[in-house]
C-alpha cells in the first residue's frame, strides 16, 4: 500500500473508529491524523518526531491506518471535526492538500496544525479547512531558536499573520508550550502577542518524551498560573495587571475567570485532546471535559498554597 492510501492516526481515535482495540476513561471528540513520512526536518528539541520516530507524537501513538477506511470510519462516527497534523516531511504541502482532498463529502470542519505553508496553498485549502492551528510553541525568539533551531524565530509570527489574514480573526491558533524555560512575563507577552494578531491561544504543558517515555515535565504550580495567565488575557486584562493578580492575590483570579474553562483543553471547537499530554490515571493538566469540583478545589490549592 502506498504512502498516499495511508494516514497515521491518534491512537485514542483508532480505538474510538473500531480500529484498534482498547478503551480509555476519556475518549476524543475530534478526529486526530497525522500525516505519514520519516524524520520531521523541524528539528524541535521537544519532539520525537524530529529523532525520526513518526509513530509518536507528543505523548500518543500514531499506528499507520488505510486511509479510506478510516475516512469511511469518521464519516460514520459522532466525532465532530477532523484535525490533521503534519510533520515538516518533503512535499507536505501538496501532501496535505491530497489529505484535504480525500475528505470529500464528509461534511464535517476541517483543522490543519502544520509548518508554515504559503498564502496560496492556504488559500486553497480553505473549505473544508476552516481552521488553521500554528506551533509557535517557544515563547521568545531566544528559546525558539534554540528548541526550535532549523527554523529562523521569526517564521511563526510571521505565518500567524499570514494565517489570520485568510482565515479570519478567531480561526487560527497560537499553539504556546509553558515550561521551556521562559518566564511567566515572557509567556505573558507571547499570548498577548498572538491574542493582538486575532489569533486565539492553545496552551500546551512541556512533557519530554522518549519513545513513549516521560523524561521531564513543566511544574504543575507554574502551569495552573499560566492557564490561568492565559483566561485573564483572554478577557482583554494587560500583561502587567494579570501578572499582578496571579501572583500576588490569585484568590481574586479564581473569582474573575471561569474556572471550568480556564483549565479545560483549547484548540478548535469541540478539541478534547485527552492524553495529549497526560498519562492515564494522572492528574489531567487540560482537562478534556469540565473539571469536577473536587478538581477545582484541588487547582485552588496547588495555586493559592490554601486549602479550598
Amino acid at each position: 500500500m502506498s504512502t498516499e492510501e495511508q494516514i497515521r492516526v491518534s491512537y485514542g481515535t483508532a480505538q474510538k473508529l473500531g480500529l484498534k482495540q482498547g478503551q480509555s476513561e476519556e475518549e476524543p471528540t475530534i478526529a486526530y491524523l497525522m500525516l505519514p513520512g520519516e524524520r520531521c526536518r523541524g528539528g524541535c528539541s521537544f519532539c520525537p518526531q524530529a529523532r525520526g520516530d513518526p509513530r509518536w507524537l507528543s505523548r500518543v501513538s500514531w499506528p499507520l491506518l488505510e486511509l479510506q477506511d478510516t475516512i469511511e470510519r469518521i464519516k460514520e462516527s459522532d466525532l465532530t471535526r477532523v484535525c490533521i497534523q503534519s510533520p515538516d516531511v518533503p512535499d507536505y504541502d501538496d501532501k496535505l492538500i491530497s489529505v484535504v482532498e480525500n475528505l470529500g463529502d464528509m461534511k464535517k470542519p476541517v483543522s490543519l496544525s502544520t509548518p508554515p505553508l504559503d498564502k496560496k496553498t492556504l488559500e486553497s485549502l480553505k473549505d473544508p479547512v476552516d481552521r488553521v492551528g500554528i506551533g509557535v510553541d517557544a515563547a521568545t525568539d531566544r528559546l525558539r531558536k534554540e528548541k526550535k533551531r532549523n527554523y529562523e524565530p521569526i517564521i511563526f509570527w510571521n505565518y500567524l499573520g499570514k494565517a489570520v489574514d485568510i482565515y479570519g480573526d478567531g480561526n487560527v491558533t497560537a499553539h504556546l508550550i509553558a515550561g521551556l524555560g521562559e518566564t511567566l512575563e515572557e509567556l505573558a507577552v507571547a499570548i498577548k502577542r498572538s491574542l493582538r494578531a486575532g489569533a486565539s491561544v492553545s496552551l500546551f504543558p512541556f512533557k519530554g518524551t522518549a519513545r513513549g517515555r516521560n523524561q521531564d515535565e513543566v511544574d504543575i504550580i507554574y502551569y495552573r498560573r499560566a492557564q490561568l495567565l492565559l483566561a485573564l488575557l483572554d478577557q482583554d486584562h494587560e500583561v502587567e495587571e494579570a501578572l499582578h493578580l496571579i501572583l500576588d492575590d490569585p484568590e481574586t483570579v479564581f473569582e474573575v475567570v471561569d474556572e471550568k474553562k480556564a483549565f479545560q483543553t483549547r484548540g478548535c471547537p469541540g478539541c478534547n485532546r485527552p492524553y495529549y499530554t497526560t498519562s492515564p490515571g494522572e492528574e489531567h493538566k487540560n482537562y478534556p471535559r469540565e473539571p469536577t469540583p473536587e478538581e477545582i478545589s484541588r487547582i485552588k490549592e496547588q495555586v493559592t498554597g490554601v486549602e479550598a
